[in-house]
C-alpha cells in the first residue's frame, strides 16, 4: 500500500509538468533514450514536428485528462480516472519491423521484467500503426450530429473572469464553430442540445452552409437539469433518419457527464451507444470540466466506433482539433481480436490498454472493437506470468483477427519470444525500447488506480 500511495503521491507532484507522470522512476530505462516521459497529449501539447508518418490506435479513452486535472488541483480521482487505454493513446509506443504496406501494421515484442511488487513477470506488446500517409489523406464523407449538454452544469450563461477554467459551454462552442469549419459540400451536421429535455437547432444542414451553422451555434444557451438519455436518443434519431448520404454517420456527445435526469446508470447509455454502433452511428464523446464523470464517459466509448476525449481548457480543444482530427472520425478496422498459444510454464494473466477495461487487475481483455487512424502508434500489452519464480525461455504465437471498413476478414500472425538473453543489473530486458515504456506505463496507471482505490 506504501509503494503505491508514494508513486500517486509522486505522479501528483509530476502530473502538470509531463504526461507520463515521470515513468522513469517506476521502469527507468538506458540513459538518454529519452522513453520516459510523454511525447504528446493535452500535459505535453501538441505533437512534434517529428512525430511518425501514420499510426493506428485503439478507440475508447483517448486521454488521461481527468486524472490529471484533479491531481493538479490536490483532490485524489476516483479509481475509474486511471484508464490504461487512455495513457498508452497519450503517448507514441510504436515497434520496428519490416516494413508494412497494409492499412492496420500490428508487430509484437517482449519484455522480462517485474511487477512493481517485484513478483517476476514477462510482457508481450502489440504494437499497431498504418500504411496510410497522412499528408494526402482524405476524410470519407461525414453526417456529424453534434449532441451538446447545454444543462446548468455546463456553464454556458456563466462569464469566466473568475474562475480558473472556461465553462463547459465555451468550450462546447469553440469545438462546434472548429469542427464546422472543417465541413465540406459532400459532409452533413446537425446539432441537437439536451437539459431536461432535448432539441433539434440544427436541422441536417450541407457543411458548407456556413452562414446557417454559425448562426445555429451562436443560439445555443443554457437550460437547467441534465438528461444525456434525451439528448443521446434524439440524436440517434437524427442520424437515423439522415439515411446513408455520407460515408459515414457519428455522434458527437460534448457533456460533463453528469446525469440526473431520465437515465443515470453506465449501463444504460452503454445499450444505448450499442444500439446505434449496430446502425453503423458511431459515437465520440467529448468529456468536459472535473466534474466529469468518468464512468459515464467510459462506458460509451468502448463499442464499435466509439472513442472518448476531454477537455478542460480552450487549449485542450485546440490541441484535440490539431492533433486528432479528423483521424478521430477515421477507424481502419474493427472487430480486433487475439489469440494467444504460450508455451507450458508461462500464462497470460492480465491485459492492458484493451477499451472498456477499467480496472486491468481484474479483467483480461483480448478484443478492440475499433482501431482508429491517429499520429500517434497504439499500443496493446499483455502480463505473463511464470510457473516458477524465474522467467526461462517462452515462446509465444499469436494470431490477430479483423474486419476492414468493407467487412473484408484480415487476419496477422505474430511470433514472438524469449530465448534467455541477458538482463540488465536490474533483471529487466526489453527487445525493444518501446515495450520498456509500454510497461512502465502499464505498471503506472495501475498502481494509481490501486491506491486511489485504496485511498
Amino acid at each position: 500500500m506504501t509503494s503505491y500511495l508514494f508513486t500517486l503521491s509522486l505522479c501528483g507532484a509530476l502530473a502538470a509538468a509531463t504526461a507520463g507522470c515521470g515513468v522513469d522512476d517506476i521502469l527507468p530505462g538506458d540513459d538518454g533514450d529519452g522513453w520516459g516521459y510523454s511525447d504528446a497529449g493535452p500535459a505535453g501539447g501538441s505533437l512534434p514536428p517529428s512525430s511518425p508518418p501514420a499510426g493506428a490506435t485503439p478507440g475508447g479513452v483517448q486521454d488521461m485528462g481527468l486524472a490529471r486535472e484533479l491531481i493538479a488541483n490536490h483532490v485524489v480521482p476516483l479509481p475509474e480516472a486511471f484508464v490504461v487505454e487512455g495513457m498508452f493513446s497519450e503517448h507514441d509506443l510504436g515497434l520496428d519491423g519490416e516494413p508494412c504496406m497494409d492499412v492496420l501494421c500490428l508487430r509484437g515484442a517482449v519484455a522480462v521484467a517485474p511487477t512493481l511488487d517485484g513478483e517476476p513477470a514477462a510482457w508481450m506488446q502489440v504494437g499497431m500503426s498504418s500504411s496510410i500517409d497522412l499528408e494526402t489523406f482524405e476524410r470519407p464523407s461525414l453526417t456529424l450530429v453534434a449532441t451538446v449538454d447545454v444543462s446548468g452544469s455546463m456553464g454556458w450563461s456563466y462569464s469566466t473572469g473568475e474562475n480558473e477554467y472556461p465553462t463547459g459551454g465555451e468550450i462546447a462552442r469553440a469545438l462546434l464553430y472548429d469542427l464546422s469549419d472543417t465541413l465540406g459540400p459532400d459532409d452533413r451536421l446537425a446539432i441537437v442540445t439536451f437539459d431536461s429535455l432535448a432539441h433539434t437547432v440544427l436541422n441536417v444542414t450541407a457543411g458548407d452552409d456556413q452562414e446557417t451553422i454559425d448562426a445555429a451555434i451562436a443560439s445555443i444557451g443554457s437550460g437547467g437539469d441534465t438528461s444525456i438519455e434525451a439528448g443521446l436518443s434524439l440524436a440517434i434519431d437524427v442520424a437515423s433518419a439522415s439515411g446513408e448520404i455520407t460515408d459515414a454517420r457519428r455522434i458527437v456527445l460534448i457533456t460533463d457527464a453528469q446525469p440526473n435526469v431520465g437515465a443515470t446508470s453506465p449501463s444504460s447509455f452503454e445499450e444505448m451507444a450499442a444500439n446505434a454502433a449496430a446502425q453503423d452511428i458511431h459515437l465520440t464523446v467529448i468529456g468536459t470540466g472535473v466534474g466529469l464523470g468518468q464512468d459515464v464517459f467510459a462506458s460509451m466509448s468502448h463499442l464499435r466506433g466509439g472513442n472518448a476525449f476531454s477537455l478542460f481548457d480552450l487549449e485542450d480543444e485546440q490541441t484535440l482539433m490539431t492533433d486528432d482530427w479528423p483521424y478521430m472520425v477515421s477507424p481502419v478496422a474493427f472487430d480486433l481480436a487475439l489469440s494467444v498459444e504460450a508455451d507450458p510454464g508461462i500464462a497470460v494473466s492480465s491485459s492492458y490498454g484493451f477499451p472498456g477495461d477499467l480496472d486491468p487487475e481484474e479483467a483480461i481483455g483480448f478484443e478492440v472493437s475499433t482501431v482508429f487512424l491517429s499520429k500517434r502508434r497504439g499500443a496493446l500489452l499483455l502480463g505473463l506470468t511464470p510457473a516458477s519464480e524465474t522467467i526461462g525461455p517462452f515462446n509465444l504465437v499469436t494470431d490477430l483477427d479483423y474486419a476492414t471498413l468493407d467487412g473484408t476478414a484480415e487476419q496477422k500472425h505474430l511470433e514472438v519470444g524469449y530465448q534467455s538473453e541477458p538482463t540488465d543489473e536490474r533483471g529487466h530486458y526489453y527487445e525493444q525500447p518501446s515495450v520498456g515504456k509500454t510497461v512502465a506505463l502499464a505498471i503506472l496507471v495501475t498502481a494509481m488506480h490501486d491506491a486511489a482505490e485504496l485511498y
